[in-house]
């Protein structure tokens, strides 16, 4: 055995940043702030999508109102020309086409109907009168949709704008003759002008904009409450490039106008033929509604400053009480990184510190027994039985491997591996240690026996999803599997080349070993299979033929995934043998029945058994003998055969060799912290 060099651990040195109070206190004050700063994005999310709906809900309604008095208005005008125009008298000046006489009545339309001006046609379209221009040329206007859905007899109703600022709401109905024909029109229009405007606004928060598009399609402001500057013109210029999709109320837009930031929703006006000729815009100010989160907002930060105020007084208090176990923690390190791992944590606090004790506590446990397992390899050995036959049996190993697998010391296998020597035979195939010349790393090269694979067709698919878990498997006590593969005929495994001892070779040479020496091996070997575990692998075949001791006193666990070649479909094998080693074999495993992780829960018992006693907790001359004990017996209690091993420690390893799994520890979790209990 190769002596090893113990390199001392460097102890910590005092930090130099900052203070564990100004840590605590820089802590709780970013949590207030965070919280704080996330009450402020929330509120802030809250109120605006508050002042968004009751900005949205107030549009909306105001939008209404506008339709409503404008439809109101194109029916009052409507009603008093089609009221006018049945006059018999009026009829006859129409027919007459006398210019003055039709003037006059054109003006007295004006009075009558509430119109701002009136203008008369003929049958033809051809304007009579105009009641504000008593010049109005004759112009033909049957074009006009207006003009022109009269003259077929019904009435007319539209929008449209006389010049570029002036917007004007106008009805046209047919003038009745003899047998109902249609002698001529009258039109009535009113301006949508800034006295309308503030009619609608009236007392409330809502401002009202029309707008009057000109041949180009620009639009310019024909009537405002929030007057006419280049805002407003900006307003009525986004208003008009927004697209409509169904519903008018997709036209909103969010100016600022005065410095004061406003919702504006809009709707089309269109004229007799369904163009569009301008609109209307109804704002309300956003600013208005924020005034109460503005004040919300206030409070809030007042509410922060003292939250940090409070914060610091607290986690000064708090850090007085957290210092005091952490720096005994601290010593405590100081001195384990020195060596001394027989410092006692007294500190029995509750919560993240309690906890944090309570873990150093076992780290120094693992520790003062790693420390134990180390000086045990570390003395002397028995000579008696370390001399064997070994050599000769190496030697008929290696020559066996030779002629089996075509694999030799010296020799270059599977292309890139350079076999260096035969570490061992064993049931399944040889183990070699050779070197990967692709990545440079040593390896341990497992060939396997043919017979192995060849026992059922199944079991090479079998075996190659075992690897393939096994593979996922990353664990200090673990010996790691790389892959597998095949060569020349011969299937292999490449794994972690582990420098060491097995366990079976150092019970062998030592005898029984003491008791920390054993938890030691123990709650590494459940380390081991607990990390297996989570991943779905059951080890089947626990020993300490498949343990390895490295110097340094970590314990390494093979063959993860291998047994599972020596499983059997038809569970015994043939003239009454048993696959694998019934002396750590689980009572449910040697008769053939599903198996789970309490199998090898019931092997590492064995293997603990093995370490305190030197022997196996059952034994017999032949293996129908063994089984038979193996499936009746109960071994001695191991406190029976060594006095040494504390009764607590005796009893945990027979609860791990009940008969029945529900008995037993049921999971390599439990069965460690119940070992960490007795340390």
């Amino acid at each position: 055995m190769t002596d090893t060099q113990t390199i001392p651990l460097r102890a910590p040195t005092p930090s130099r940043g900052l203070t564990l109070s100004t840590r605590i206190f820089a802590g709780t004050a970013a949590i207030v702030a965070a919280v704080l700063g996330v009450i402020l994005l929330l509120t802030w999310r809250s109120a605006n999508r508050t002042a968004d709906q009751a900005v949205d809900r107030a549009l909306r309604n105001t939008r209404e109102i506008v339709g409503t008095k404008l439809s109101e208005r194109g029916v009052a005008l409507r009603r008093n020309a089609e009221t006018f125009v049945i006059g018999s008298g009026f009829r006859s000046l129409v027919e007459s086409k006398r210019t003055n006489d039709v003037l006059d009545q054109a003006q007295e339309a004006v009075d009558r109907t509430g119109a701002d001006w009136v203008q008369i046609t003929d049958a033809a379209g051809v304007r009579l009168a105009k009641s504000d221009e008593p010049g109005a040329p004759a112009d033909t206007l049957s074009g006009s949709a207006l003009i022109g859905t009269a003259l077929e007899g019904k009435f007319a109703t539209g929008y449209g704008n006389v010049t570029d600022t002036t917007l004007i709401q106008a009805v046209a109905v047919p003038i009745p003759g003899a047998g109902n024909q249609v002698i001529g029109t009258l039109m009535a229009a009113k301006a949508l002008d800034n006295a309308f405007a503030a009619s609608i606004k009236g007392n409330g928060d809502v401002d009202v904009v029309f707008f009057a598009l000109d041949l180009q399609g620009k639009p310019h402001v024909a009537a405002s409450t929030v007057g006419r500057g280049a805002e407003v013109a900006k307003l009525v210029a986004d208003l008009a490039a927004t697209p409509v999709k169904g519903d008018s109320a997709s036209m909103r837009v969010e100016p600022v106008i005065a410095g004061q930031r406003f919702v504006a929703l809009g709707s089309r006006l269109l004229n007799a033929s369904g163009g569009p000729v301008g609109g209307v815009a109804v704002l309300r100010s956003r600013d208005r509604e924020f005034a109460a989160f503005n004040q919300l907002r206030t409070i809030i930060l007042f509410g922060f400053v003292a939250g940090l105020v409070i914060a610091g007084a607290l986690s000064f208090g708090i850090a007085r009480q957290v210092t005091r176990p952490v720096d005994q923690l601290v010593e405590a390190t100081r001195r384990a990184a020195d060596g001394d791992y027989s410092a006692d944590i007294t500190v029995r606090a509750t919560g993240e510190i309690g906890t944090l004790a309570d873990a150093f506590r076992a780290m120094l446990a693992d520790l003062r027994e790693k420390q134990s397992l180390v000086e045990f390899l570390s003395g002397p050995s028995d000579p008696a039985e370390a001399r064997t036959v070994q050599i000769e049996a190496a030697r008929r190993s290696m020559q066996l491997a030779a002629r089996e697998a075509g694999v030799t010391p010296g020799s270059r296998f599977a292309i890139r591996y350079d076999v260096k020597e035969l570490l061992g035979v064993g049931g399944m195939g040889s183990v070699f240690k050779a070197v990967d010349t692709e990545l440079g790393d040593v390896v341990a090269i497992k060939t396997l026996k043919d017979e192995v694979l060849s026992r059922d067709p199944l079991a090479l698919d079998r075996f190659k999803s075992e690897i393939r878990l096994a593979r996922r498997i990353s664990h200090r006590n673990v010996v790691r599997t790389h892959d597998l593969g095949e060569y020349g005929g011969v299937y292999f495994i490449t794994m972690e080349y582990v420098e060491g001892k097995s366990l079976k070779q150092l019970i062998r040479e030592r005898g029984r070993l003491p008791v920390p020496v054993t938890l030691s091996v123990a709650k590494q070997l459940c380390r081991a299979l607990e990390v297996a575990h989570e991943q779905g692998v059951i080890h089947r075949d626990v020993k300490p033929h498949n343990m390895v001791v490295e110097p340094d006193g970590v314990l390494k666990v093979m063959d993860f995934g291998i047994a599972r070649l020596a499983t059997r479909t038809e569970g015994m094998t043939q003239a009454g043998m048993v696959v694998g080693t019934p002396e750590y074999m689980a009572p449910e495993q040697l008769m053939g029945g599903e198996i789970d992780a309490r199998a090898d829960i019931y092997s590492a018992g064995c293997v603990i058994y093995e370490c305190l006693t030197g022997a196996t907790p059952l034994s017999a001359e032949n293996q129908y003998a063994l089984i038979a004990k193996l499936l009746e017996e109960t071994p001695v209690p191991p406190s029976t055969v060594n006095p040494e091993v504390p009764q607590a420690l005796s009893d945990l390893v027979m609860r791990t060799l009940a008969k029945k799994p529900e008995e037993r520890p049921q999971s390599a979790t439990e069965l460690h912290d119940l070992l960490a209990a007795l340390g």
